[in-house]
């Protein structure tokens, strides 16, 4: 009996997928408090971006809630049928929304703490020593980097690769050779929005710094 799901299914799983990405986390969180970080910072809706222009506490929520919509976005597809290298389809998909959300004007972040959930979903075991790795980088080093999340995503996910080469590891090589993919993708997408703005990253002097104080007289 032919098991393979069909197109219908995945299509559902990636609808589903699109939205759980697209769930303006860092967005509405910053807006709770009072700032618009389309306007702040790297002007992306990120948990970087959060940590660096709203609070330390705020970027560690969104951080936990994109996470959140990464491991959802794979259990939405084990749920509904699908399994092992099937399920790299909504986790392509919950990233895309993450970076094209249409609750935000199809505006969004890079999508890494979204693709860290999808992987720690899709290879709980092996992903757990790489999810520290990146964790202490991402944090020790916010200050430090542009993108401090990319550096440790990048990090973690190479140790992801050497434990899931590895003779006891159970994660199939697609799972790993398509989570590559969707990490490049990511690499990819931060380097264009780097250089096609880079004026957001250039150093800030005293008045730039008070430039960027929110205030509700001038949130819009």
């Amino acid at each position: 009996m032919d098991t393979t799901p069909t197109f219908t299914v995945f299509l559902v799983a990636a609808f589903i997928a699109y939205i759980l990405g697209a769930l303006p986390s860092a967005y509405t969180v910053s807006r709770l408090n009072g700032v618009n970080i389309f306007e702040v910072g790297s002007h992306q809706a990120g948990a970087t971006n959060v940590w660096r222009e709203v609070s330390r506490k705020m970027g560690m929520v969104v951080t936990a809630v994109d996470f959140t919509k990464g491991v959802m976005a794979i259990v939405v597809g084990y749920l509904i049928g699908l399994e092992n290298a099937e399920l790299l389809v909504p986790a392509a998909a919950a990233v895309a929304g993450h970076w094209n959300s249409p609750f935000t004007k199809f505006k969004g972040g890079d999508g890494v703490a979204t693709l860290v959930g999808c992987a720690a979903g899709l290879a709980p075991i092996e992903f757990f020593l790489p999810l520290l790795l990146g964790a202490t980088i991402s944090i020790g080093f916010n200050k430090k980097f542009d993108h401090p999340t990319l550096w440790a995503g990048m990090a973690g996910y190479g140790l992801f690769i050497v434990l899931s080469f590895l003779p006891s590891s159970r994660t199939e090589p697609e799972i790993v050779y398509g989570l590559t993919g969707i990490g490049f993708a990511i690499m990819l997408h931060s380097i264009y929005f780097h250089k096609r703005h880079r004026h957001y990253f250039a150093p800030r002097t005293v008045d730039d710094e008070n430039d960027h104080t929110v205030t509700p007289d001038n949130v819009s």
